[in-house]
Formats: structure tokens, sequence, C-alpha cells
């Protein structure tokens, strides 16, 4: 047993603040989030749609290139499935004006992620995505540390030298080094922190996502690889933290949930418009495969399998642009208070200081909390003032 010595602390985002920087910006628009998360692959917004679902199908990876992000088509559905979703962003042509913005591939063509898993077909499945033009293969496991992801990621590397590998998810320095090693160029960060995730509950394991960062980026800038920070981000605030940590992009699922592009279900109710997961989390991987198929899923399957999340419903927040440009403002303004110009700057200069849980409550806006509230739609009222 390894508990001779007492545990150390692990950190999530909500137990540190930036410190703020002197600065030569005069606006937060000066900052450039732009990310190289790849040799010539730059994210002008580092920000990945989680292969999920609910997340993540063709519409969603579509507008995530179009805005400068990176979209991961989710693989649990069928090849042929998956192939369809990915024929059709690359036969997207954007339109004049929004191409400036847009993440391409070498021959002009929008870039896009797909993922694969290490079991069933997986080898089939890749070779497949590969024909089809893929520009990022995704090794997606709950539990990347595994001889099983390392074998996959090696064999994946042999088969194809130059194809871009990201493989995950991890949380130590010690998954990083041996998915490096197996030639992985990017790592996937995070066991349990994501926002339908109850890993940690259910098997009691993991480590905050701040100190997983930190430790999983030292290595990965060891071996020359790039580290994806995915889940446990609630606002921009924790995209910048990430980011200062040595992520060179973030993978977001619950955040972008509700935008009209995501894959997740629409559904009304009372009058209010919402999103909802539809059914990944309750069945696991092998029966949403099977259900997909058009097989027959009993209850006993069902009960047999232990799930490590929870479905949820997500407020519709309208065009994923809109929620992107909220997010990249916020880590434009992490930027300016820690005076840096671009995310290297940003890295080498951030500066990361504890608070207590009476700073964590001096965080949160406290007007709201003397008096009862009156909404009023003030920003309704100005965009409809003629």
């Amino acid at each position: 047993m390894r508990v001779s010595e007492p545990p150390r602390t692990g950190l999530s985002f909500d137990d540190v603040l930036l410190v703020p920087q002197r600065t030569p910006l005069t606006s937060r628009r000066q900052a450039d989030t732009s990310s190289e998360l790849l040799p010539g692959v730059v994210l002008r917004t580092p920000v990945i749609s989680a292969n999920t679902q609910w997340c993540t199908g063709d519409r969603m990876a579509l507008a995530m290139a179009l805005n400068g992000g990176l979209g991961v088509l989710h693989r649990m559905q069928t090849v042929e499935q998956q192939l369809g979703h990915l024929d059709a962003v690359k036969a997207h042509r954007p339109e004049e004006g929004s191409a400036d913005r847009a993440t391409r591939a070498a021959d002009g063509r929008l870039l896009v992620g797909a993922a694969v898993g290490v079991s069933g077909d997986w080898r089939e499945r890749a070779e497949r995505l590969v024909e089809h033009a893929v520009d990022v293969l995704f090794v997606d496991v709950a539990h990347g540390h595994s001889d099983q992801v390392i074998d996959a990621v090696a064999k994946l590397r042999a088969a194809y030298p130059r194809l871009p590998l990201a493989a995950g998810n991890v949380a130590t320095a010690a998954g990083v080094t041996d998915l490096a090693e197996a030639g992985a160029d990017v790592v996937k960060v995070g066991i349990g922190p994501g926002g339908v995730c109850t890993t940690r509950l259910v098997a009691g394991t993991g480590v905050p996502q701040l100190t997983a960062v930190m430790d999983c980026a030292a290595a990965a800038a060891e071996r020359g690889v790039r580290v994806i920070a995915d889940g446990g981000i609630r606002q921009s605030g924790d995209i910048a933290k990430s980011l200062a940590a040595g992520a060179h992009a973030v993978m977001l699922g619950s955040a972008l949930a509700g935008a009209d592009e995501s894959a997740a279900s629409p559904v009304t109710r009372d009058g209010r418009s919402y999103k909802v997961s539809n059914g990944f989390v309750s069945l696991g991987m092998k029966l949403t495969l099977r259900h997909a198929a058009g097989e027959k899923i009993t209850r006993e399957e069902v009960d047999d399998y232990v799930p490590e999340g929870t479905e949820a419903t997500f407020p519709a927040t309208g065009p994923l642009a809109r929620t992107l440009r909220q997010l990249m403002g916020g880590v434009q303004s992490a930027m300016s208070y820690s005076g840096a110009r671009d995310i290297t700057g940003f890295r080498e200069r951030a500066e990361f200081i504890r608070v207590t849980s009476a700073g964590r409550a001096e965080n949160r806006p406290h007007a709201r909390e003397r008096s009862e509230q009156i909404d009023i739609d003030h920003v309704t009222q100005a965009v409809g003032n003629d």
C-alpha cells in the first residue's frame, strides 16, 4: 500500500487566482489567443469540442472549425455514421470573410478530428477515418494510462507515421510520458472533472484538475508533446487558468452543449428551451453502439453496467459563435491582467496564488445577496431601442 507518507495536496481551478501583473496592453483585444496544438496546426480559439454523443456531430465540428477551434467527432455511433459526419465537414467551403479565422488543414479544407477506442472495430474505424482524411485521430478511453491504450497508440503510430495522434485521458506525468513514448503528439488530461462525470464518486479516483494539468504539462514539455485540459471548466477564468498552467487547448463539453450546433437533443419546458444528453452516460459504449446499430438491449444488460456519469439538461445558449466570443473575451482579459500579448507570454508570466474558503466567497458577486432582486432584461431593452 503506497500511503506511507501523507497525501499531497491537489488543486482545482477554484483553489487559485491569477495574480495581476504590470501590462503594456491598452485593451484586451490586443491579446492573441492563438495556440499551436500541433506543428502547423494553430487554433485561433484554443477550444476543442468534446467527443461525446451529446456534443460533437458534424454541425458542431463544422462550427468549431469556422470559429477557429477544433471539433472531435464522437465514436458512439457506427463507423459509417462517423464517416458521414467527417465527409460533411470536409466538403464545406467557408464563405468569404469567415475563412481568415477558420481552422484549416494544409489542403485548405476545414480541420476536423475524430475519436476511436481500443476495442472492437477500433482498427477498422481508424483505417476508414484516415482514408477519409481525418486531420487528428483521438484515441479516447476513460483511463488512458493503460497497456491497451499504449499498445493501440504504438500500433497507430507504426501504421501512420505522419498522422497527428492524440490520446487520453490521463492525470499524471507518468501517463503523459508513456503515451508520448508510444507515439502520441497530444495527450488529453482529466480523470473525473467533467460536468456529467461521476468517476470520482463511483471509483474514488482522480486528480484535481489544475494539479493534473500542471503535472502533465511539465512532463509533456520535456518530451516535446502538448496537452489538452479536458474537464472541470465552468467559466472563462478556468480556461485561462488551464492555459496558464501549460495546456495548449481545452476541451469543452457541458459548456458548449447548449449551443444550437451541439448534438444534444432540443426540448422545450414551460416555454424555455433546453438541450439534453442522449443516453450514452446511462448505457455505456458497448450498449450505445448496439443501440445505434438497431440491436435490442435488455434490462439485465443495462443493470449490469456501472455508469460513471449522469445525464444532464443544458439551457439553450444560441449560436456557438456567441458562446466562444464570450469565453475568449474572458481569456483575453486574463492575458491582459497578466501583461501577456500571446499564449506563450501568458504561460511565462502567469503567477498563481492560493485562496482560502473566505477568498472563494469573496470571488463571487455579493450585491444580489443583500436584498430581493428584481430582474430587468436591460440587454433586450437596449437592443430593441430604436
